[in-house]
C-alpha cells in the first residue's frame, strides 16, 4: 500500500498500471510522473468515497455503466488470450510483403488527387462510367452528375501510397497525372482525377517496423474472428422481439435502409431541382412579359409621336393660305 483516504487503500500496483499507459515517462523524471499519479489516484479515491456515501453506485446508470464496463474488460481478456499466444512475424514474412507491394514501398507515390465519391447504390452506373471515360475534367463530371440528381461528395488532396485504401492502390498505381478514372473501393464508387503525383518510395529497413506491426495485427484480427465465428457456431443464439430473424435480418433491413435514405435524398435533390427550375421559369416569364410590355409601350409612343407629327404638317399649308387671302383682303 502507497496510502490509505479515509481507511481505502491504494497500492502500488494502481500506480504502476496507470503509468504502464502514460506517455513522455523518462528515467530522469518517473519519479515526478508517480507522484503525479497518486495524486490523481488520492483525488479519484476521495470522489468515490462521496459517490458511496451518496449512494451514487447503487443507481442505475451508475450500475449499469460499471456491467458495461466489466463486460468489456472480461471481454477483451479473453481475445488477448488468444493473440498472446501468436507468434511474431518474422524476416522472411516481412521481407516477401515488401516484396509483394512495390506501390507502398519501392515504387511508393504521393498522389495529389481530386475525388467525387459516389453509393455503391448509384443507378444508372453504365452510364456514369461512359460520362467518366470521356470526361476531360471533374467539373464537367460535377455539372453531369447535378443534372441527373445523383448524389455525391467531393474530396481533395495530396496523400502518400500508405494512406489509400489498399483495395484501391493497385488500381490508382497505373494512373498517370492529368487521367481521370472510376475506382471501385469496397464501399463506394470513387470517381479520380490525378492531378499530378511524385515518386517517395521506401527502403525494406525503413517500412520493416510498420511492416511487421501490420502483419502482427493483421494476425490477431484473423485469430480473433476465427475463434469469434467458432464460438458462434456452437453457441445457441435467439433474437427476440424487434431484432427477431438474427443477423441475415439485421443486414436486409439495413441494406433496405440505406436504399430507402437513397431514393429520399434522390427525390429531395430532383425536387429541390424542380423547384429552382419553376421558379426560374416564373421569372423568366416575369422579365418576359415585362419587356413585351416595354416594347408596346415603346411602339404606342412611336406611332403617337408619328400621328402628331403626320397632324402638324398637314394643318401648316392652311394656315399660309389663311393668311395670304386675309392679305388679298386688304388690299
Amino acid at each position: 500500500m502507497v496510502a490509505r483516504v479515509d481507511g481505502e487503500e491504494i497500492s502500488v500496483h494502481q500506480i504502476n498500471a496507470v503509468l504502464s499507459r502514460a506517455t513522455g515517462v523518462t528515467p530522469a523524471n518517473v519519479t515526478k510522473v508517480k507522484q503525479d499519479i497518486l495524486a490523481g489516484l488520492v483525488e479519484q479515491q476521495l470522489a468515490i468515497n462521496l459517490a458511496v456515501a451518496n449512494k451514487l453506485d447503487r443507481t442505475p446508470g451508475v450500475v449499469q455503466a460499471i456491467e458495461e464496463a466489466r463486460r468489456d474488460i472480461i471481454a477483451r481478456a479473453a481475445l488477448e488470450q488468444i493473440t498472446a499466444a501468436l507468434p511474431k512475424p518474422s524476416d522472411e514474412e516481412v521481407q516477401q510483403y515488401f516484396t509483394d507491394n512495390p506501390a507502398l514501398f519501392a515504387q511508393r507515390r504521393l498522389f495529389n488527387l481530386q475525388e467525387i465519391s459516389l453509393a455503391k447504390a448509384t443507378p444508372d452506373m453504365p452510364e456514369v462510367q461512359a460520362k467518366v471515360a470521356a470526361a476531360k475534367n471533374m467539373e464537367e463530371l460535377v455539372t453531369y452528375l447535378r443534372s441527373k440528381n445523383i448524389a455525391f461528395s467531393a474530396n481533395g488532396g495530396t496523400r502518400a501510397a500508405e494512406q489509400i485504401p489498399l483495395e484501391m492502390l493497385p488500381k490508382l498505381q497505373p494512373f498517370k497525372d492529368g487521367q481521370i478514372g472510376l475506382v471501385e473501393s469496397r464501399e463506394s464508387f470513387v470517381i479520380v482525377h490525378l492531378v499530378s503525383s511524385r515518386t517517395a518510395p521506401v527502403t525494406l529497413e525503413q517500412a520493416a517496423p510498420k511492416i511487421k506491426l501490420f502483419l502482427s495485427n493483421q494476425r490477431k484480427a484473423e485469430a480473433v474472428k476465427k475463434q469469434k465465428d467458432i464460438m458462434k457456431a456452437g453457441a445457441k443464439i435467439e433474437y427476440l422481439g424487434e431484432f427477431a430473424g438474427g443477423e441475415a435480418a439485421f443486414k436486409a433491413k439495413a441494406e433496405a435502409d440505406a436504399k430507402a435514405a437513397q431514393a429520399a435524398q434522390t427525390a429531395a435533390q430532383a425536387k429541390a431541382k424542380a423547384d429552382a427550375d419553376a421558379l426560374a421559369k416564373i421569372k423568366a416569364d416575369e422579365q418576359a412579359a415585362a419587356q413585351a410590355d416595354a416594347e408596346a409601350r415603346a411602339k404606342a409612343r412611336a406611332e403617337s409621336r408619328a400621328q402628331s407629327a403626320s397632324a402638324a404638317g398637314t394643318a401648316a399649308p392652311t394656315a399660309i393660305d389663311l393668311e395670304k387671302g386675309l392679305k388679298g383682303m386688304k388690299q
